[in-house]
């Protein structure tokens, strides 16, 4: 393998293995909210590729953890997925779909402290692995070897 062949492999290589960090895991919907007793409500967002994504449904337990607490994402026709606890899941979305994100939480109102209740929901797109651009990489170099032997 020639030296100048080698130094853009590995250049592309080095690219891709920093890139697919840098554009994967974007956030499409964020919210963290304190409420009083409870609160209901359902928000439209986008996703900027299509791919999969996950939902985050997070229970600050301020000042207590919440009674009850629910998420759903959805299209206008479809339940992609659901959680009635803190948690997460995965979704398969599609660019230029409409999506919807339904919460509702219930503070707890048994106790001497203020019925408060904080949640975040954060839904981002999933990372692709490192591996992926190194496999890819490496692929690239067995089509250069191939070539190369094939030319001598």
């Amino acid at each position: 393998m020639k030296n100048p062949f080698k130094i853009i492999l590995i250049t592309i290589g080095l690219f891709l293995l920093t890139a697919g960090y840098s554009q994967a895991n974007t956030v499409v919907y964020d919210k963290v909210e304190l409420f009083q007793i409870e609160t209901f409500f359902t928000d439209p967002f986008t996703v900027f590729d299509s791919g999969t994504y996950i939902a985050t449904l997070t229970d600050f337990e301020f000042p207590l953890a919440m009674i009850s607490t629910g998420m759903s994402v959805t299209t206008a026709t479809d339940l992609k997925g659901s959680l009635m606890a803190p948690g997460s899941f995965s979704f398969e979305a599609t660019q230029g779909e409409a999506y919807f994100v339904s919460f509702f939480g219930f503070a707890d109102t048994t106790t001497s402290l203020p019925p408060l209740g904080q949640y975040g929901i954060e839904i981002s797109q999933v990372p692709v692995p490192s591996a992926v651009w190194l496999l890819g990489t490496g692929l690239i170099g067995f089509v250069g070897l191939s070539r190369r032997k094939k030319a001598e």
